[in-house]
């Protein structure tokens, strides 16, 4: 799989909707990943306000995250 997309909103508000895609580069070296997402309503306005780099301290994060248990499963499988 190269791209995975998801969209929904949470249970605080339904009337603020996400949408988030990726894009997987499978390349010799690695796999580049190319995320964006969009969000609309009230809650998510409301946490910008209140933490303006939340959402790009959160992108930042979760990739790394997932780079860290492939490679713990890669060192377990090897």
């Amino acid at each position: 799989m190269t791209r995975i997309a998801w969209g929904g909103y949470p249970k605080a508000s339904e009337a603020s909707g996400a949408y988030h895609a990726w894009i997987i580069t499978p390349t010799p070296r690695g796999s580049p990943l190319w995320t964006e997402e969009t969000m609309q309503g009230p809650l998510w306005i409301e946490l910008a306000k209140q933490d303006p780099e939340v959402f790009w301290r959160t992108h930042e994060n979760l990739p790394a995250a997932l780079a860290k248990v492939a490679a713990e499963r890669n060192k377990r499988a090897g």
